[in-house]
């Protein structure tokens, strides 16, 4: 019996086709013309002597051998694109891709500010994702995403192996509008309990959330249950519920610097009543890094360093 020759253009037609259930959709996709599709999916299907997919006038649907063959199919295309990902990190080419996971909050610092002054990306494909903190990750560390490459956050890793570079401290406080503040005065922490909080899911407890604040002397901290009619699973969210009068949001004063100098938002505390937070980027270590990771890895957080420089250099005296 002869071997298939089965050739990667093949393999990556059926994919799509398997994907989109479409010939139509199938050649948009793969920038062909669809005429040429059909004919590779008839070729195959003819070469292997079996029938991949069932067609109907609307669609078309993998059939037992199609469903059992398609894993397959994609694991070489994978093994495929992973080969073609060493071979050019091996070379410094810039290809492939690299996901990079952070807090809504960062996820659009780095969309606004960051991404966009890293020269020549090449062929890289840069994903950006969100990860939210739950609390538990403040104590016991932070998972690290299968897929991710780089994770820029609050707290450091669950994993020790993991790297954590530092890039700043981050001041966490309480802040709400004048008029819901003219309405609800508040001067402590230990206030909180009698107000509407504007809430994080991710932090949720017993229908609640702890916010965790320093004495004013800075000395000790202390946790204390806050409760309030919305919950946000983002603090941009949050943010903008602040901004309508409905409550207090616990928020990284830096997320808050526009509506602090508009007096959009204000602080609710006269004294310094804060939790600092270490940001940090957590990735895995450079030796077992794609040269790609790397490349983007370095840009990203010399960017953010020159610009956490600039804003001190620039803050009065």
């Amino acid at each position: 019996m002869n071997k298939l020759q089965l050739k990667h253009r093949e393999l990556k037609i059926i994919s799509v086709i398997a994907a989109s259930e479409n010939i139509s959709h199938a050649a948009t996709i793969l920038g062909i013309a669809q005429a040429n599709v059909s004919k590779y999916l008839a070729d195959f299907e003819s070469k292997v002597g079996l029938k991949v997919f069932d067609r109907t006038t609307r669609q078309l649907t993998l059939t037992p051998f199609g469903t059992a063959l398609l894993p397959y199919i994609n694991d070489m295309l994978d093994r495929n694109n992973q080969l073609n990902n060493f071979i050019a990190d091996y070379k410094h080419e810039k290809r492939g891709r690299v996901t990079v996971y952070a807090p809504t909050g960062i996820i659009a610092y780095l969309s606004q500010h960051v991404i966009a002054k890293i020269q020549n990306i090449g062929d890289i494909s840069l994903s950006l994702k969100t990860s939210n903190l739950e609390r538990k990750a403040f104590y016991e560390g932070v998972e690290f995403p299968d897929d991710c490459d780089v994770l820029i956050t609050y707290a450091h890793p669950k994993d020790e192996s993991l790297v954590a570079s530092f890039i700043t401290k981050y001041v966490v406080t309480a802040f709400a509008s004048n008029q819901y503040l003219a309405q609800h005065p508040i001067s402590t922490p230990e206030e909180l309990e009698h107000h509407s909080c504007i809430l994080i899911d991710s932090m949720m407890i017993d229908d609640a959330n702890i916010w965790r604040f320093s004495t004013a002397d800075g000395k000790e901290m202390h946790d204390y249950r806050v409760t309030g009619n919305y919950v946000c699973d983002n603090t941009q969210s949050a943010l903008a519920l602040a901004r309508n009068h409905l409550g207090i949001v616990f928020a990284p004063r830096e997320s808050v610097q526009r509506d602090t100098q508009s007096a959009m938002l204000v602080p609710c505390f006269t004294e310094k009543h804060e939790w600092w937070l270490d940001l940090v980027a957590i990735f895995r270590k450079r030796e077992y890094q794609p040269w790609r990771v790397q490349y983007i890895l370095d840009e990203m957080l010399n960017e953010i360093r020159q610009q956490l420089t600039q804003a001190q250099y620039l803050q009065p005296e």
